[in-house]
């Protein structure tokens, strides 16, 4: 039990705080201690507050830094589809021109992409990216470009009709004219031609079908130059490719049906 003095002890230390608690909320003196204990606990406590501040500052910067990473590689993303986008319509787009121009009967067409071109200017080779078989008939849009050479797994060599060792069948629509385009390097030469039956310049010939090689139809060469030779009968002709197969990125491959013998039993 305590003692008597205790007590009294006891009670004076409780009414000496609740004596202090009340001079400072009613004082200016118990203001001044007051506001000087809050400035002592803000100094203690400013080095907490700013390792606070700079933490959250950090994780704030880092989700940022990761927001703008991903937005970036949203874009990114946006940009390459909208690229393979526009680069399938155009493929379509020549895909389409292509089935417009090989409607000619008894030939399986394909369409095959363009992988390379031989290095000098008129591109006299190409390599396509297709499955063929050698002397398979390729054209462009605009006109023949000339027969397979070499088919590998899945790979084929063209030669152009620009090559010398390819002599392409002609005709001048609405007539009877029958002669031979030869490629010349970087033009062609078409072979006989009476001089009577000369076509003029600008005339466009295409193939006759003759030999069964080429289908007819096709347009191969633009007359650019005219020349009777003296003492024959005749002409000297000389021709440019109206196919540009130098900036197709797809052409169009004719395979010929062949049909099967049905032997009776």
């Amino acid at each position: 039990m305590l003692e008597k003095h205790d007590t009294w002890r006891y009670a004076l230390i409780l009414a000496g705080i609740l004596i202090f608690v009340y001079a400072v909320e009613k004082f200016p003196i118990g203001q001044r201690i007051s506001l000087g204990l809050a400035q002592a606990l803000d100094i203690i406590q400013a080095p907490v507050h700013w390792i606070d501040d700079a933490t959250l500052w950090f994780k704030e910067r880092q989700q940022l830094q990761h927001d703008l990473l991903e937005a970036r590689q949203t874009m990114a993303q946006g940009s390459s589809l909208q690229q393979q986008n526009q680069s399938l319509q155009e493929e379509n787009k020549q895909l389409r021109s292509l089935l417009k121009t090989s409607n000619i009967q008894g030939y399986q067409w394909r369409a095959a992409r363009v992988l390379g071109h031989s290095p000098e200017q008129k591109s006299q080779h190409l390599i396509l990216e297709t499955q063929s078989q050698q002397d398979d008939v390729v054209i462009a849009r605009t006109g023949l470009v000339g027969l397979i050479d070499q088919s590998q797994a899945h790979t084929a060599l063209v030669r152009t009709i620009l090559d010398g060792s390819i002599a392409v069948p002609v005709t001048l629509p609405h007539s009877s004219l029958a002669a031979l385009v030869r490629g010349e390097g970087d033009h062609l030469s078409v072979d006989f031609i009476p001089l009577n039956q000369a076509p003029k310049v600008g005339d466009i010939l295409q193939t006759s079908g003759a030999g069964g090689l080429f289908p007819p139809g096709i347009s191969v060469a633009y007359v650019t130059h005219i020349e009777p030779v003296a003492g024959r009968i005749f002409a000297k002709v000389k021709a440019v490719p109206t196919a540009h197969w130098q900036r197709e990125a797809w052409l169009a491959i004719a395979s010929r049906h062949h049909p099967i013998a049905h032997v009776k039993p």
